[in-house]
């Protein structure tokens, strides 16, 4: 039996933003419930008719109207109040919002600080972000770091990472509360709202976070600020405790704090999901920068086996460079698991044990070599059980269309 959906009459709430990632890419977000989707032109274009006073049925000839192509009733009906209700774009279809969800390669995340902590340092310290202050900041922090590294380089001959744990660890947990902070307080600046800074866990490894979500609502050059914001942070902050450690002569907090400084280079690694993924996918404007860049890679093969004609302007062309640069690191990161190391796959629950056991055991020594033969192992079974439930996920959809 089929419905008549002609008379509807759609209204978008209050929340909906749209902000351009390209010309024919739009973000649609609800501010509220922090939903952020990518939409195409077309789609683009039939929301700018929703005035809240057309009819489905006036809003399909409008659009034909408009733009001389033809979207039936059924169609906008679906659009509208089946697939795009559910991010909060209609009054009065609450009970169909999806409550927001954590990233999916965050695991086990917890809040530490709330949003209204948080909240409080961030608009206090906006005047980090004024030009008259970042440019004299940089210069500084940059040559307080990078003299302190050259004059007392020898003392790294000697310096012991091992017996400087509780430096360490307290300066890196320091040092990634501010970084975190960066991004909060760079998206405060530019008007995006900032969630709490809390914990979790990515790829088995212990990491900080910021929810700074809402900056896809901004520029591409405020989003690859935000982006950067972060070391931007931590550089301030471990120019300053070099200075201190300076100051009170003492070289151990000195050269752990330049080694944290010098690590939060690490985070403009673009191959994880770190500060350098999230400039890249900037850049391009692709949200699921990897998603995007696996699917050259996929046209490249169609191409040769199916002769699939593609045309890619530059932007195909790096997204294919990544993604096969991408697919070349987990095809060396699987040879060596299961070429070359397979023992740390077999020995992986022993090893577990032993290492969980040491940190109760006053008797054992921690360390840092026992932790990072975890890593790997840790690592392959992640994406094997990712594949499995990926898989299944497929299957129970293609289930319920059949059904």
């Amino acid at each position: 039996m089929s419905t008549n959906y002609s008379d509807l009459i759609p209204v978008l709430s209050d929340d909906v933003e749209y902000n351009r990632l390209t010309e024919n890419e739009f973000i649609l977000s609800n501010r509220t419930h922090r939903h952020y989707l990518k939409i195409n032109n077309k789609v683009y274009n039939l929301l700018c008719q929703v005035d809240g006073k057309k009819t489905l049925n006036e809003l399909s000839q409008s659009f034909f109207d408009s733009f001389g192509e033809k979207i039936n009733v059924v169609t906008i009906h679906d659009l509208l109040y089946e697939k795009l209700s559910m991010y909060g774009i209609l009054e009065g279809m609450t009970e169909k919002i999806k409550g927001y969800e954590k990233p999916s390669y965050l695991n086990l995340s917890f809040i530490i600080f709330p949003e209204k902590i948080v909240h409080k340092l961030t608009s206090k310290l906006h005047f980090l972000f004024e030009r008259k202050y970042v440019i004299l900041i940089l210069c500084l922090s940059t040559a307080i770091i990078s003299s302190l590294l050259f004059f007392n380089y020898s003392l790294f001959e000697s310096f012991n990472l091992q017996n400087s744990m509780i430096y360490f660890f307290s300066v890196m947990a320091s040092s990634v509360t501010f970084h975190e902070l960066g991004h909060a307080t760079a998206a405060s600046y530019y008007g995006a709202k900032h969630g709490g800074i809390g914990g979790g866990f990515y790829l088995f490894t212990p990491v900080y976070y910021a929810d700074v979500t809402d900056i896809w609502r901004l520029s591409k050059r405020q989003r690859i600020i935000v982006n950067i914001s972060g070391m931007y942070f931590e550089l301030v902050f471990c120019s300053i405790l070099c200075l201190i450690a300076f100051l009170l002569g003492n070289n151990i907090l000195l050269l752990v704090a330049i080694t944290v400084c010098l690590y939060t280079l690490f985070n403009l690694n673009p191959f994880l999901r770190s500060d350098g993924y999230w400039v890249l996918s900037d850049l391009t404007n692709k949200p699921n920068l990897f998603f995007h860049s696996a699917n050259k890679v996929k046209d490249i093969f169609k191409f040769i086996f199916l002769r699939k004609r593609i045309q890619w302007k530059v932007k195909d062309v790096f997204l294919f460079a990544y993604g096969s640069v991408s697919f070349v690191f987990i095809g060396l990161f699987l040879y060596y698991v299961l070429i070359e190391n397979p023992n740390s796959l077999l020995d992986f629950p022993k090893n577990a044990y032993n290492f969980l056991r040491s940190l109760f055991d006053p008797s054992s020594e921690f360390s840092l070599i026992k932790y990072g033969e975890l890593i790997v192992p840790l690592m392959f079974y992640s994406l094997i059980i990712k594949l499995c439930f990926g898989s299944i996920r497929k299957q129970i959809a293609k289930m319920k269309l059949l059904s």
